[in-house]
């Protein structure tokens, strides 16, 4: 007895490994990283098939830390082609994944951060020409495959 209680019927937690837990997300905005490490996350996949009815330009504002950099990862990674390898994997018990769209996996995606962007004055145009080259090298590097054949020694002329 502890404090008057008993506690000698307690479940014995020594046998839950990590990989069982679910943790907390805070500050995660990858939602490949969310899904791979067993995070919690509240699944929106249910608002894709509206999204997509909804109109070509959507202006998605929310306070701080409301997880739009997540939902817009999620988005990458459902429509994302070269992503459709792991939609299984990142949307297992999710439900989207018994409830595709035809655009699954439609698009080249090219998934830009500005977080990343120096924002000091200075150096601003110099951080985002090279954010811009980077993010431009990898696009090209994954989608290739779609291209005719010079499209990667054309994208490396130009950044």
């Amino acid at each position: 007895m502890i404090g008057g209680k008993d506690v000698s019927s307690r479940p014995d937690y020594s046998a839950i490994t990590m990989s069982e837990v679910k943790l907390l997300p805070y500050g995660v905005s990858g939602f490949e990283d969310l899904r791979e490490k067993n995070r919690y996350c509240v699944d929106k996949t249910m608002y894709i098939p509206l999204l997509e009815r909804a109109g070509d330009f959507l202006f998605l504002i929310r306070p701080r830390r409301f997880g739009k950099s997540l939902f817009l990862s999620m988005l990458r990674s459902y429509y994302d082609a070269s992503q459709q390898d792991k939609f299984s994997t990142l949307f297992d018990g999710l439900w989207i994944k018994d409830n595709p769209t035809p655009l699954k996996g439609a698009y080249q995606v090219m998934y830009l951060d500005f977080s990343q962007v120096k924002s000091d004055y200075e150096h601003l145009a110099e951080s985002f020409d090279s954010y811009c080259s980077i993010i431009l090298e990898g696009f090209a590097q994954q989608n290739a495959q779609y291209y005719d054949e010079g499209f990667l020694e054309e994208v490396h002329r130009f950044s």
